[in-house]
């Protein structure tokens, strides 16, 4: 596996919840209130994706990139990290004003759109089946190549 496809991975595991969190700031509401309160059981998550990314596939002798099947980390890695940007920019949000819009209703000028605000939910939807999904996928990766390399490691 590419050194460069492990590292862009890593990064994109580290930054792309940041940049949604940067998204759902575009149009926040009680939404951005929910998950800042549900921060708590979020933040494990993350933890978790940034010891993957250092342990696994930014160390040179990284678990995930020096393992046969590090490329389904790798795709892991990009479907919970593209998971979680989609649902920053598609999740519907509002205030106590009745106004639900998302970053991309906002960014693509289709403000007040019911259909654009339709559209918007059900990628949001898909993007959250994407990013769970995907973190599930990653973490068993990240498992079972520790299982392997501590079972090498015995043998040898």
């Amino acid at each position: 596996m590419s050194a460069t496809a492990a590292k862009l991975a890593g990064v994109a595991l580290i930054l792309f919840p940041l940049l949604a969190l940067a998204a759902k700031l575009v149009y926040p509401g009680w939404m951005l209130v929910l998950a800042i309160w549900s921060s708590w059981m979020l933040l494990p998550g993350y933890i978790v994706q940034i010891v993957v990314a250092a342990n696994g596939l930014f160390r040179r002798n990284g678990v995930l990139r020096r393992a046969a099947g590090g490329w389904r980390a790798i795709t892991a890695a990009w479907v919970t990290s593209i998971g979680i940007l989609g649902v920053g920019f598609f999740l519907i949000d509002g205030g106590d004003d009745g106004r639900a819009e998302s970053a991309m209703t906002v960014v693509f000028g289709l403000t007040g759109s019911v259909q654009a605000g339709d559209l918007s939910m059900i990628l949001a939807l898909i993007s959250g089946f994407l990013w769970l999904t995907g973190w599930v996928w990653l973490v068993v990766e990240w498992i079972i190549q520790l299982v392997l390399a501590r079972q090498a490691r015995t043998l040898a």
